[in-house]
């Protein structure tokens, strides 16, 4: 017996230095693994959405799902789930905002803490099919009498065989093969009836979340009260599942034993009604173990950065102040700065000269400040903002959805967005694209004047020049260049500047790309002539 748990403490002392040596190296750069952001966000859909949750739209629009892939170093469904729903529900209130803060610079400095913690999330892994969710979102199947069933059958009637074989005669072990052949089929029919790889993971979460209350430590303390206060809750799921932690440990080694034994099936429907009754309660200590994970990824996301961040300060006026602000997707970046006060935005510039990239930089940074209390920039002054986007909406046939419908509800979201009490922060791009220019312009401007009157910062980019004159009142006027020339083709800076662009270089590009002279001098022409005519 000694030299068994000799054994078994060498297995343990073996995985946990293999677990630390992967766990070090992945906190120390990007951690590149398959992400189903169908999965990811499951725990998002199924929970509760308050007035500033970030829509689907919005999240789109700024290409959120690239910018929770730089940010995520988590091993756990929960962590990966909580890590999702921070970044979909942005705070409204600093102090909540300085307590994330204050566990993330935690997790930096302290690294014994945050390996003992990411040795738990490691074990907890992933829950690759989503079962638990999976599990609590349906309807729970309640069956006492298929508990007291496959208690007969799967424990006291093999026992009872057992006995027989050792103390009558050796044939009875016959009886327990046509038995075990039975439990097997039922095993079969039933798995997916009661989602027992559902109950397995809840099992897993709960086992980590005993482990996180052990760790001594008091920073950590109002998440180790609050996740004790739950397990109390919770704690007759706890012995109900402990039988099947046992039998899934090592890889699940003894779960044939399981099958034969009607393990999983007995213990779900002994405890199926309570996991029914404290469904709310799994779920936030599914979520509240999840964030601890989120936290450290964050932490490991902070402690990789080649550039300069710092903390948001937030104020009362409605402007906003960013210095040196960066995109984090993008790999050497350009930096570019801005001061808003009273007045929207209105970009110019030709497609790819960085209007669009602006505004999703401007709008990750809010994110960032709003979810982890910090932002990529070398200053940052903002209220507390509720980002609400009309970059890329897009047609949708199914629906039988027109671009410019799609463009029409896009920016009503805005519009209502406006009667709830935070700021609205709404990036436009190319407004009303989808329709003829007499009525882009005229929409446009009363939709632009009418925002500008709300609690906003409005900030949009057009190609419409005849804008400007419009909204000089209300507006002030940025714009980004680009170079071309018959040797280089087209060059880019990507910096921001005062002013209105007055390039005409989508034509000259035509020209660099060889098209023939006739369409070139053609359009330089009518373009000539147009603007003389407005």
């Amino acid at each position: 017996m000694i030299k068994g748990n000799m054994a078994l403490n060498d297995i343990k002392e073996y995985f946990t230095k293999w677990s630390l040596k992967l766990i070090r190296r992945d906190y120390n750069k990007d951690f590149d693994k398959v992400r189903d952001f169908g999965k990811i966000r499951k725990f998002f859909n199924m929970s509760k959405k308050d007035d500033y949750t970030v829509d689907d739209q919005t999240w789109d629009d700024l290409d959120l799902n690239k910018v929770y892939e730089k940010l995520d170093r988590t091993y756990s469904s929960c962590g990966e789930s909580a890590l999702y729903s921070m970044l979909r529900n942005p705070l409204m209130k600093e102090e909540k905002l300085k307590e994330r803060d204050k566990l993330i610079q935690l997790f930096k400095e302290n690294a014994k803490l945050r390996e003992k913690l990411q040795c738990i999330f490691f074990e907890l892994n992933n829950d690759f099919k989503n079962c638990f969710l999976d599990m609590i979102e349906h309807d729970l199947m309640i069956n006492k009498a298929k508990y007291y069933i496959y208690t007969f059958l799967g424990k006291i009637l093999p026992l009872a065989i057992i006995l027989l074989a050792i103390f009558v005669n050796i044939k009875f072990m016959i009886v327990l093969f046509g038995l075990s052949s039975i439990n097997t089929l039922i095993n079969s029919r039933e798995v997916k009836a009661i989602k027992s790889n559902g109950i397995v993971y809840l099992r897993k979460n709960i086992k980590a979340a005993k482990r996180i209350v052990s760790i001594h430590n008091e920073d950590i303390s109002y998440y180790k009260e609050k996740i004790t206060r739950m397990l109390n809750v919770v704690k007759d799921i706890d012995k109900g599942t402990r039988l099947i932690g046992f039998i899934n440990m090592w890889g699940g080694l003894f779960e044939p034993v399981s099958v034969i034994f009607l393990i999983e099936e007995s213990a779900y429907y002994a405890i199926s009604n309570k996991i029914k009754e404290q469904k709310d309660v799994l779920m936030e200590l599914y979520c509240i173990v999840g964030e601890l994970e989120a936290l450290i990824s964050i932490s490991g996301y902070q402690h990789n950065l080649r550039e300069e961040y710092v903390k948001p300060k937030f104020i009362e006026d409605i402007a906003l102040n960013i210095k040196e602000g960066i995109h984090p997707i993008l790999d050497n970046a350009v930096a570019n700065s801005i001061n808003i006060e009273n007045q929207g935005i209105v970009l110019t510039g030709t497609n790819m000269a960085g209007k669009s990239t602006f505004l999703r930089m401007l709008g990750v940074n809010i994110i960032l400040a709003q979810s982890f209390y910090f932002v990529l920039a070398k200053d940052y002054e903002a209220p507390f903002f509720n980002l609400v986007s009309s970059i890329s909406p897009s047609d949708d046939l199914t629906k039988g959805k027109s671009f410019y419908m799609a463009e029409v509800e896009s920016i009503l979201r805005i519009i209502k967005a406006l009667e709830k009490e935070v700021p609205v922060f709404c990036p436009i791009d190319e407004i009303f694209r989808g329709t003829n220019p007499i009525e882009r312009i005229s929409m446009s401007a009363e939709i632009l004047k009418y925002l500008n009157n709300g609690k906003t910062i409005s900030i949009v980019a057009t190609h419409d020049r005849e804008l400007v004159d419009i909204l000089k009142e209300n507006y002030e006027f940025y714009y980004f260049s680009e170079d071309v020339d018959t040797n280089r083709g087209l060059s880019f800076d990507y910096k921001i500047k005062k002013g209105i662009s007055q390039t005409r270089n989508a034509i000259k590009l035509l020209e660099y790309m060889c098209y023939p002279k006739e369409i070139v001098d053609g359009a330089y022409k009518r373009a000539e002539l147009i603007e003389r005519l407005l």
